[in-house]
């Protein structure tokens, strides 16, 4: 594994300034669209005929999202998962695990530096970035002959989420579709202070249960987390359209392209934040913060933090943060293309050889053993399968003596053919099927906004977003005068040339469904 090379990136990136659409055919119970499981070990004849075995071995080096990118099974997780790999694909692969804070650190550097990786994790907030930098390749020309497990499972149109205009920038990740924004809490304080949350349905419900317990815990932070994970940065009541520089409001109920920084909801949110700021409830350093709400509750001094939900959400964030937590919606389930296009994995445009990159892709998303490796470990070791079918810790093993245990299926590439842990309902899967046909559904779903004609206004958008959206999100920041004088600078870099050009181009896209 390539330990050095991140050392060495680490070090690199004191030294240096880090350069801070769809409707899905796919199934979300983990099967194929054809109803066949993908229970994995195989690969498509497409797939076996480009693997001969008297071949040098391909070596590709795989990036992935973890929780823990220090856990001491990392190496025997990549030597079990090289003897599959070998065996179906004559590949070996070098596991590069890393967590969100240390791949916002080394992406750019890797990319920029011409890094020796093939496949890497990519959301929507990069992907026109990289797409212009020629960093990504292009897989509308490779899926049929080198993905197609992938193009079956995950649905064409599911991929094309990830586009801009006719080039795919990456695979969807297999997670939930939907996107309901929520709080996470700690429900041993809410039972010892016998507080209900059952019918908080906004987030000015919030309001009441913080100010019992900073009475009750002065010294705890009530509400925490990572700078872009609160309720006006997440908020999934508007679809965003790629990058909130336009949206169409109130869950896409019409197709008119607005300033989401200028809506009444908006202002309610930052001004609600900035009473929690205020009122001591709000981390003093959210503006800024890179540790995410999970780590910090784990830690002992964290109340509440904000995530996307899905229905084994309370489940799992008590798994990852070692108490038992409470989920408030404060959204509808909601569906748009940015929702789909939220996380996936890139293949390098520099790799050795893209098609055998993709080819391994499609072999990891159609293989259970693959996807299991990558989240619970080797089996045996790290997990064994229960009674009821879900994966459990060994005899012997716990959270704390486990070798390998990162819980992060939601943002590896098929959860949903591999185990489910223990806790959560083995048919977790179906729920997202249902979560999925009850919910609200984008007038704009499917859209991709391509950034190219107005790509200068974009880029300078962005830098005053990130000047001003998170402070104010925080609520450091005083609402009477920071909207307004966010909104300016907006304007004046070009936000209603980006809103125009994307009402043209939504326009033009639904004129022709």
């Amino acid at each position: 594994m390539k330990k050095k090379l991140l050392a060495t990136l680490i070090v690199a990136a004191i030294m240096v300034t880090a350069l801070s659409g769809c409707a899905g055919k796919g199934s979300a119970s983990g099967q194929s669209s054809s109803g066949a499981e993908t229970t994995g070990g195989t690969v498509s004849e497409a797939n076996d005929s480009n693997s001969a075995a008297d071949e040098e071995p391909y070596e590709a080096t795989l990036m992935y999202y973890v929780m823990d990118e220090a856990a001491t099974g990392t190496q025997a997780v990549e030597d079990r998962f090289n003897e599959l790999t070998m065996e179906a694909l004559n590949m070996k692969v070098d596991l590069m695990p890393v967590t969100m804070g240390t791949y916002n650190q080394q992406i750019e550097l890797m990319l920029s530096g011409g890094e020796d990786i093939d496949i890497f994790p990519l959301g929507t907030s990069r992907a026109s970035q990289y797409v212009d930098a020629q960093y990504i390749l292009d897989l509308s020309g490779y899926l049929d002959e080198y993905a197609p497990d992938a193009l079956e499972i995950i649905g064409l149109d599911d991929i094309k989420c990830c586009s801009i205009g006719d080039f795919i920038w990456a695979f969807p990740v297999m997670m939930e579709r939907t996107h309901a924004t929520c709080f996470v809490l700690r429900k041993d304080i809410l039972d010892e202070l016998g507080i209900d949350v059952s019918g908080i349905s906004s987030m000015d419900g919030m309001t009441e249960v913080f100010a019992k317990v900073k009475e009750a815990y002065p010294d705890m932070t009530v509400f925490g987390g990572q700078y872009n994970m609160t309720v006006p940065v997440q908020s999934m009541h508007v679809d965003t359209l790629g990058d909130r520089l336009g949206v169409l409001d109130n869950y896409a109920e019409n197709t008119t392209v607005v300033n989401y920084f200028e809506t009444d909801t908006y202002k309610h949110m930052i001004e609600l934040t900035r009473e929690w700021f205020e009122a001591g409830y709000i981390s003093k350093d959210l503006a800024t913060s890179q540790d995410t709400g999970e780590a910090l509750m784990k830690a002992g001094n964290l109340f509440s933090y904000v995530c996307n939900s899905k229905p084994n959400t309370a489940e799992e964030k008590s798994e990852q943060v070692g108490y038992d937590v409470v989920v408030v919606h404060v959204n509808d389930l909601f569906l748009s293309t940015s929702g789909t296009a939220i996380a996936g994995y890139a293949v390098n445009a520099h790799a050795k050889d893209p098609a055998k990159a993709v080819q391994l892709y499609n072999w990891i998303i159609s293989t259970k053993e693959a996807n299991d490796l990558l989240n619970w470990g080797v089996e045996g070791v790290d997990w064994v399968e229960a009674e009821d079918g879900t994966a459990t810790y060994p005899e012997g093993v716990d959270a704390q003596s486990v070798s390998y245990h990162q819980n992060f299926g939601y943002f590896q590439p098929n959860q949903q053919n591999g185990h489910v842990w223990t806790g959560t309902s083995p048919d977790v899967w179906e729920q997202y099927q249902t979560a999925r046909d009850s919910a609200k559904v984008s007038s704009a779903y499917g859209f991709a906004f391509d950034s190219s004609p107005v790509i200068n206004e974009v880029a300078a958008l962005k830098a005053v977003r990130d000047q001003y959206e998170f402070t104010l999100a925080s609520g450091s920041v005083d609402p009477a005068t920071g909207i307004q004088e966010f909104n300016d600078a907006l304007y004046e870099a070009g936000l209603q040339e980006v809103i125009d050009e994307k009402q043209r181009q939504l326009d033009e896209w639904l004129a022709n469904q």
